[in-house]
């Protein structure tokens, strides 16, 4: 199981890696994630309670189209100019099957990423973001709830302590 490659430092308790998945030493993954088979991940911060389901690349290496050649042959460092640019997964984002997160891009809380998306540019708090390239269609939560949400910060407790809180949340929005 790829999970050995990893160091205990690396990811917190309660972290789920699918089989045939590779994720980077430098990935950091929070408690309560789950990432699905097949996937590939290079140094990435992933939060908590995160999802991610089967084939999904996030933060693979680019080569500089810049450079009179992309042979990364010609690099000094090949891996750190390859993963250059911070690739984040904030809590609770559901990444679904076949999408690919670029190097650089931020997908901020909450955030839905849909399936054999193409993500590009940051993502919003809670945005729900589907095609190639990615694009905002909608949003979980209107403003307030989202607003209330990020303050509750139910994603810092254990299960049973963030299930009270997502309990009183879900009864005041109706």
């Amino acid at each position: 199981m790829l999970r050995r490659l990893l160091s205990r430092k690396q990811f917190e308790s309660d972290v789920n890696i699918g089989k045939y998945s590779r994720v980077s030493k430098d990935t950091q993954i929070g408690n309560h994630s789950y990432i699905g088979r097949h996937c590939s991940i290079s140094k990435a911060t992933i939060g908590r309670y995160v999802s991610i389901a089967n084939n999904v690349s996030i933060g693979n290496g680019e080569h500089n189209v810049n450079r009179v050649s992309t042979s990364s042959l010609f690099y000094d460092d090949p891996y750190r100019e390859l993963t250059a640019g911070d690739c984040i997964i904030e809590s609770d984002v559901w990444i679904a099957v076949d999408a690919i997160i670029r190097r650089g891009v931020t997908v901020g809380f909450g955030a839905v990423v849909g399936a054999n998306s193409f993500v590009n540019a940051d993502v919003p708090a809670f945005a729900i973001v589907v095609g190639s390239p990615a694009r905002i269609v909608g949003y979980r939560f209107d403003e307030k709830q989202r607003q209330n949400i990020l303050e509750s910060r139910w994603w810092t407790q254990e299960p049973e302590a963030a299930k009270s809180i997502i309990a009183k949340l879900e009864s005041e929005f109706g």
